[in-house]
Parts: C-alpha cells; structure tokens; sequence
C-alpha cells in the first residue's frame, strides 16, 4: 500500500509530523533511561538533521539464558541456591538449571 502525505488535509499533515517524530525520537530511547535515553534521542536527531533517516542506536544489550547458566556454573553451591531462587521468584527458566 502506498499512501500521499502530501494528498492529506494541510491540518493533518501540521498534526502528523510533530506526532511522527515524537515516535521516531521516543523508538530511539526504548529499552533506555536517563542520559543512555537522551543520548540516543540526541543521536537519532541529530542524524534526521543530516538526512539520514535510518540512524541506528544500539539496543540496550541483552543477556541469553546461555550466559546466564555458564554463570550460574561459576558460582559456590550456595551462591547457586540463592541465584536459583531469585530467577525461579522471577519466572525465569534456565535448561538444565531450574527449568
């Protein structure tokens, strides 16, 4: 589907764009908070003032329930106990830990 910004009412289209780049400024800051978040909007903002729509801003990063096991190995028995019951208080499910 293809839709003309341009064929829309002059009102809609004064709305519109305020409302679009809330969107994309507040996409670039999901995941974020405090500076991390502005930091991101900054960059996303100052990358549209360049022409470059498709500025990226790195994902907050993420851990796999890989690392988290290869971790939970690492521990002494009671600090696996402990770890064990957080995650499981969390409904979080590790294979071969507490899945």
């Amino acid at each position: 589907m293809i839709f003309d910004f341009s064929k829309l009412p002059e009102d809609i289209q004064t709305k519109l764009g305020p409302f679009g780049l809330g969107h994309k400024l507040g996409d670039s800051a999901a995941g974020k908070a405090g500076t991390d978040a502005e930091d991101a909007i900054t960059k996303t903002w100052d990358g549209l003032m360049e022409g470059n729509w498709s500025v990226r801003v790195p994902a907050a990063p993420k851990v796999s329930l890989k690392e988290v096991a290869a971790n939970l190995a690492n521990l002494s028995d009671k600090e696996k106990k402990t770890a064990q019951a957080v995650l499981a208080s969390l409904g979080i499910k590790i294979p071969g830990v507490n899945a």
